[in-house]
């Protein structure tokens, strides 16, 4: 396991590209409100 994730910690704040492969950090999708992170294995 990472050392940033820790069960019980915050999740560090990513920067990820979004759909149109722009890079925006979890904060700012968030806003300020609860966020779920859910990764998936596979295709739609």
């Amino acid at each position: 396991m990472h050392s940033d994730l820790v069960v019980g910690k915050r999740f560090p704040d990513l920067t990820l590209p979004d759909h149109r492969q722009q890079p925006i950090k979890l904060s700012e999708l968030a806003s300020g409100f609860p966020l779920i992170l859910s990764f998936y294995r596979g295709y739609w």
